[in-house]
């Protein structure tokens, strides 16, 4: 008898705790709401498994700063290859234009010497030409008989094979790079001519790029009419005037070779 008036005690203080709970989450439905981040309402204790399980506060998204600081970037860098708005590819850039020693002249010739003959038998037979100069192997290709004369920025087959033999001499060495000027007569209106150079520089480019240069050692601009080599008013001088040149040298020549061009 004594137990069962035991139980039945417990049982209605249970029953008037619970009562009470009920009574205030109803009258103060945003108290409840402040205090549940809380728990200190919480009749039966261990919060700990509910807080575990409660989804963490999304951060905010960054997307939006990154990609507006990587264009602003990629804006002040209208000669690095194959630009790139994203946040890495930002990263990218500002490890590749971290300073390097332009090499002296006793470097450049001591380059100049042991890669002149590899590239000239790389192009032997072919329309390309290769120049000897203070600080870079210069190798032009022209226009006609290398790109595709409906679309410019397509090279034809025939390229190909010299293009990638080249490629091959330079891969090996990481402190050889490359730099790519790509030109147009002056027979068309400057957007275009700026806009068809550029494609033909982009097009062996991508020779490179696809031996594995990356863009501390590759860079490329089209500079349109602007450089001319020979009368545009003749039409064996257009024909000279579209071309490209594509500077091999050693690395540290790059940013002076960007900045002068």
């Amino acid at each position: 008898m004594n137990l069962f008036k035991t139980s039945t005690l417990v049982l209605c203080l249970g029953l008037s705790a619970c009562s009470q709970f009920q009574s205030q989450d109803a009258s103060t439905p945003g108290a409840a709401q402040a205090d549940s981040g809380k728990h200190s309402w919480w009749p039966f204790g261990g919060t700990d498994k509910a807080d575990a399980k409660a989804p963490a506060e999304a951060p905010k998204p960054a997307v939006a700063n990154a990609n507006a600081a990587a264009d602003k970037s990629a804006g002040n860098h209208w000669w690095w290859p194959f630009g790139g708005s994203a946040a890495g590819e930002s990263a990218k850039v500002e490890a590749a234009d971290k300073p390097v020693p332009v090499p002296s002249a006793a470097d450049n010739k001591a380059w100049l010497d042991q890669h002149e003959a590899p590239v000239r038998a790389a192009v032997a037979g072919s329309k390309f030409k290769v120049e000897r100069r203070d600080n870079a192997l210069v190798l032009t290709a022209p226009v006609d008989g290398s790109f595709n004369p409906k679309r410019p920025e397509l090279l034809l087959p025939v390229t190909l094979a010299p293009l990638a033999s080249v490629a091959k001499v330079i891969e090996k060495e990481p402190q050889s790079g490359v730099f790519i000027l790509g030109h147009s007569d002056s027979s068309g209106d400057k957007a275009t001519n700026d806009k068809v150079s550029q494609q033909r520089a982009v097009a062996i480019a991508a020779i490179f790029r696809l031996s594995g240069l990356g863009n501390d050692r590759l860079r490329y601009k089209g500079v349109g009419s602007d450089k001319p080599v020979a009368d545009n008013k003749t039409k064996a001088g257009r024909a000279k005037n579209r071309r490209v040149e594509v500077m091999l040298t050693p690395r540290g020549n790059l940013l002076p070779l960007a900045q002068a061009n």
